[in-house]
């Protein structure tokens, strides 16, 4: 029965870059029964393993018959769609073949590479080099705000305010920037 959850967590490793059939109050869609996702084409590379796994009833499309692929997977969909697996293989004990399970296997050792990687930040083909120089920038002018504060001891109160405001204003959107950096490196976009 172990393999039953190593397989659901590969799968939903494997489609996490789709979201599934979830609506706005949490509940689950029936399967796209219409044909597979109208706004995934035929010659995408995923097309073939989303076409399997609508098939089961694993994933399913959003009202429309859309897929979203581009949309993150988030914890909600996930389960429901680990949950769906599990009532799939235990639906159908016998679709699950020896050479499936050395496949899968494979996989959760590939993937956990993978996490290994990206936890000790050694994810080679992501350049951090642009990142790391936007962040020494925003240290500097957290440092030079710091200096500012320091020389307006003589300013007038009304003046000071608006300094700070302007400078807090600079300093959120300088760290936004260096944490919307950091997410896009770490995903490697």
């Amino acid at each position: 029965m172990p393999w039953v959850v190593l397989v659901a967590a590969l799968i939903a490793m494997a489609v996490g870059l789709g979201a599934i059939g979830q609506t706005g109050n949490g509940t689950a869609e029936p399967p796209n029964t219409g044909g597979l996702f109208t706004d995934v084409p035929r010659d995408h590379w995923a097309y073939e393993d989303l076409e399997y796994l609508a098939a089961r009833g694993i994933i399913t499309g959003l009202p429309g018959g859309v897929y979203n692929g581009d949309s993150p997977l988030d914890r909600y969909s996930g389960a429901a769609m680990i949950a769906r697996a599990i009532k799939y293989m235990q639906s159908n004990p016998e679709s699950v073949t020896p050479e499936d399970l050395d496949v899968l296997k494979n996989l959760i050792f590939q993937v956990s590479d993978d996490v290994a990687a990206l936890q000790s930040g050694g994810v080679q083909g992501v350049n951090t080099t642009a990142l790391e120089a936007r962040v020494g920038r925003v240290e500097q002018d957290v440092a030079a705000l710091g200096t500012q504060v320091g020389e307006l001891s003589g300013t007038s109160a009304a003046s000071l305010t608006k300094r700070v405001q302007a400078n807090f204003i600079i300093s959120l959107t300088a760290l936004l920037v260096g944490i919307i950096g950091v997410a896009l490196a770490t995903l490697g976009l």
